[in-house]
């Protein structure tokens, strides 16, 4: 039963992991807050964005529609991102000039590549693997030359793919795999180079123009798109609005801000203060329960639970071709069953919000 009186105004901003959670568990926020969402009507699964941008698998597969999600639970969408935000006045302005007031808001708006290359005018040939909508350029890359900057797990992805399109792949990284069990890199690195895909190890990137890339030692690699796989930090907006900086907005264990109690972070746009955690999806999937009971505890005057973040998790990249590479701690294994374990735990993922 709803309580009496006014409720507190509850803002949700963007519409990651851990907002998708309290949308589909909107009616038990209902009961103690007015929910407002702000966030683009799709939400971009980064879990297949290199299949679907290279075609392996349909458009459909990709997202989930927030619009039809938040019409379907009853919460107020407004479309678009927010463009203003005061966390002391409590007041906040999307891009339709919709103006917003709230008592509590909670933040889920993801993170972007790093900008250290991003030339200021950045041509079409150079694409950032974030927004994952982008990616749509490696559909028509057959026998074009591709450099991919970047080898961590995005980047490795990207040029499996795009290599087993047809495409002549350059890898250029100053470590590729370094998250990954040595075993693992070492099988990597046998699959990109049975697909052509010519690995250069060790080297820095200083500049990315429309058609070459620039090495710390001044030679240039020549390529018809270059994707930028540099690694990810926070949206810079949030520095604007006094939350952060580009490790993301400072939060306790609870997810909260530890200067304005009232502000909420989770995902990638969150800098949890107990222990630095990686950019990866399982986060913003945990976070999501311990951020709505967290709101519910506080509507109700009670301590609000702890995000324990678990030591390992399990990560499957998608390769192509039919295979992939699944990594748990310093455990893993490569092939075809990787990557229909993968397809399973993305389809039910996504199931869920669809």
């Amino acid at each position: 039963m709803p309580d009496a009186g006014p409720r507190p105004r509850l803002l949700l901003v963007g519409a990651g992991h851990a907002h998708l959670h309290l949308i589909d568990r909107a009616a038990e926020l209902a009961a103690h807050y007015e929910v407002t969402l702000v966030a683009p009507r799709w939400f971009d699964y980064s879990g297949t964005a290199s299949a679907v941008a290279t075609g392996d698998l349909p458009t459909e597969a990709g997202g989930v529609d927030v619009a039809a999600l938040a019409a379907q639970h009853g919460v107020r969408h407004v479309v678009g991102r927010l463009v203003d935000l005061d966390p002391r006045a409590r007041t906040a302005r999307a891009d339709d000039g919709s103006e917003l007031t709230f008592d509590v808001v909670s933040l889920n708006v993801g993170s972007v590549v790093d900008p250290a290359l991003l030339p200021p005018q950045r041509p079409a040939s150079v694409v950032p693997t974030k927004p994952l909508t982008g990616l749509e350029a490696l559909r028509a890359t057959a026998g074009r030359r591709v450099s991919v900057v970047g080898g961590g797990a995005s980047g490795l992805e990207l040029a499996a793919h795009a290599a087993a399109a047809g495409a002549r792949v350059t890898l250029l990284a100053e470590e590729v795999g370094g998250d990954l069990p040595a075993g693992a890199v070492r099988r990597l690195a046998r699959c990109l180079r049975a697909r052509g895909v010519a690995l250069r190890p060790g080297v820095a990137v200083v500049a990315v123009g429309a058609e070459v890339t620039i090495l710390a030692d001044a030679s240039e690699v020549p390529h018809d798109l270059a994707i930028l796989a540099t690694g990810l930090v926070a949206p810079p907006e949030l520095a604007r609005w006094g939350l952060g900086d580009e490790r993301g907005v400072p939060v306790t264990a609870t997810l909260a801000h530890p200067e304005h109690p009232h502000v909420l972070a989770a995902g990638d746009c969150a800098h949890f203060l107990p222990s630095p955690l990686p950019r990866v999806g399982v986060h913003g999937v945990r976070q999501g329960p311990v951020l709505l009971a967290g709101l519910l505890a506080r509507a109700r005057g009670e301590q609000a639970p702890a995000y324990r973040p678990q030591r390992r998790w399990l990560a499957v990249l998608d390769l192509g071709d039919g295979r992939g590479l699944a990594v748990r701690g310093r455990w893993w294994w490569e092939g075809r069953a990787a990557l229909w374990l993968k397809r399973r735990i993305d389809r039910r993922w996504l199931a869920r919000y669809s």
